[in-house]
């Protein structure tokens, strides 16, 4: 303990990125496997509930279809994973991981066709990015590759534009609603974990509303300027 009239109190932890870059090497080893093992490794709802392909909930976040889905999944996860690992440790980061991307696969079943075939970490992903808005809604995220912006702002966009790409008819290969039920599971482990959840949470979408307000304002006093 410490003396409040005297003392500091002591900082912190610190965790490094052992386990982000744990998840980053198994994406990059089982990648090749995907393509020999695709059926063993890849998550099916239908060999799931019939032929009891558990397994399938873990190896297939670390499956991915081609490079640039790998290549994408891996940028990201080494951005949000290490500040995430900074703050709950490495323990926490595989917990949030892994149960992050098991409940979206599970909730495929929900979007999709029971034997569609489903790989890929970018649930586990979203749910790390949602529990890093409730921990840390004004650190500055390049999310949108646009300009920096609070993550609460970009995560709460990214949100709303998978959204809009889920009713899209050229939405690709992209599981899009999985990507909202990650974050929606982040968003629970928010609640769990972090004792300002509903400050944090209300800050993100305080800011997100006043940052497109703000924004709107500049780009129509800029167009009014160019057609005056």
């Amino acid at each position: 303990m410490y003396n409040t009239r005297y003392d500091t109190p002591p900082p912190a932890p610190r965790y490094g990125s052992q386990a982000t870059w744990l998840l980053i090497l198994a994406c990059i080893v089982v990648y090749p496997l995907g393509f020999s093992y695709h059926n063993m490794l890849a998550f099916r709802y239908s060999a799931f509930r019939d032929a009891g392909h558990w397994w399938t909930l873990a190896t297939a976040l670390f499956v991915h279809g081609s490079l640039g889905h790998l290549l994408g999944n891996l940028l990201f996860l080494f951005l949000f994973g290490r500040s995430l690992e900074n703050i709950i440790g490495p323990a926490r980061l595989l917990l949030v991981f892994i149960t992050g991307g098991a409940l979206s696969l599970l909730a495929s079943h929900l979007f999709y066709p029971a034997g569609m075939p489903i790989v890929g970490a970018s649930g586990s992903i979203c749910t790390i990015l949602g529990l890093l808005m409730i921990y840390s809604p004004w650190k500055i995220s390049f999310l949108l590759n646009f300009f920096p912006m609070p993550l609460g702002v970009a995560a709460l966009t990214y949100m709303i534009m998978n959204y809009v790409m889920a009713q899209s008819n050229h939405r690709g290969n992209t599981a899009y609603e999985l990507h909202i039920m990650g974050f929606l599971v982040g968003l629970i482990f928010g609640v769990l974990w972090v004792p300002d959840w509903k400050k944090n949470l209300l800050i993100s979408i305080l800011s997100f509303i006043a940052f497109y307000i703000i924004l709107f304002i500049i780009i129509s006093y800029f167009r009014l300027r160019i057609i005056y």
